[in-house]
């Protein structure tokens, strides 16, 4: 973590400290400003806590008031809590683009008109000039299908199940809709289970769902979860509860988590796509900073960082613990 951190923060500072008019170092690094930051699930859960980690350790080293907002990932709870933050008058408001370009426009309008600066992260908001940290879903889904397809060694004709979101505009669409294209490009087979907002906010129970599902159809060749950390995490339980061993399914989803982590492991987990999710904490402080004094804007980060598998995960052990990955 040390050594990460500091590559990061040495590389806000010195963009801070290099640029025109910053003379006075120690207000280019002292800002001074209230940020308030949309970190996506609940406190400290699997899917949240690395951004809340990354999010604390910028503020730290730039002097931010940091006011965190958790939403359960629920869209509309996002954009109360956005105009909630709006009222507030800060510095700056880093979103989450789940509520959809449409749905966010009323905001990130009245946010310009009063000087308040806005960044994305996690899940972006097309065609918006706003800087974005986060992965390209769409991209990021076909990457996650075309993993699983490699290392599960599927093939044509294969059956496989992808539990994601398929409405249109939802959280996660584009992501599935990465996923089903590669499937389809392969000529494998897959029916689509659609995730529900209660298993979303409470990953434990999409359990029982998938275990029924598996178990009326014995002959499913795969699990992919486009795009929920969460549900990746109980993956393994999923496959024990179904009375499989490991190998039986191959499954992947997203994010490291202690439950991906063991799912590696134990060899229920096949492979987990890592959106390093503590860049997409960090690196919105900083670009707040970096737009609000010195009017740098239009930043973008593709924090996806490569996968997981049995053959890597011990690398990683580690930073688990901490909450960095």
């Amino acid at each position: 973590m040390r050594s990460l951190l500091k590559g990061l923060a040495g590389l806000a500072l010195s963009a801070l400290l290099v640029l025109p008019g910053a003379a006075m170092a120690q207000d280019a690094v002292d800002s001074g400003m209230t940020i308030y930051f949309q970190m996506g699930g609940n406190p400290g859960d699997s899917a949240t806590l690395a951004r809340e980690l990354g999010a604390r350790a910028a503020a730290k080293v730039l002097n931010v008031k940091l006011i965190e907002q958790h939403a359960g990932w629920n869209p509309q709870t996002m954009i109360t809590q956005a105009n909630e933050a709006l009222a507030a008058q800060p510095d700056a408001i880093v979103v989450m683009g789940h509520p959809g370009t449409s749905a966010m426009t009323p905001f990130l309008k009245k946010a310009k008109d009063a000087g308040i600066v806005v960044v994305v992260n996690n899940n972006e908001l097309p065609g918006t000039d706003n800087s974005y940290f986060g992965l390209d879903n769409f991209q990021a889904g076909q990457k996650l299908a075309q993993l699983t397809i490699d290392d599960g060694k599927l093939k044509a004709g294969d059956k496989i199940v992808v539990y994601g979101a398929f409405i249109e505009g939802a959280p996660g669409n584009d992501v599935a809709k990465g996923t089903m294209q590669v499937l389809d490009a392969a000529k494998i087979s897959y029916d689509k289970l659609q995730w529900s907002n209660e298993a979303v906010a409470d990953p434990s129970l999409s359990v029982p769902v998938l275990v029924a599902y598996l178990q009326s159809n014995p002959d499913t060749k795969a699990i992919i979860v486009p795009g929920h950390s969460g549900i990746t995490a109980v993956l393994g339980k999923v496959l024990k509860d179904a009375g499989k061993n490991p190998g039986d399914v191959v499954a992947s989803g997203f994010d490291i988590s202690p439950g991906a982590i063991q799912g590696l492991k134990d060899g229920y987990l096949t492979v987990v796509l890592d959106q390093q999710p503590y860049l997409q904490g960090f690196m919105p402080v900083v670009a707040a900073v970096l737009q609000k004094k010195y009017g740098l804007s239009g930043m973008v980060m593709n924090t996806g960082g490569g996968s997981i598998t049995k053959d890597n995960v011990d690398a990683v052990v580690d930073l688990v613990k901490t909450g960095i990955r």
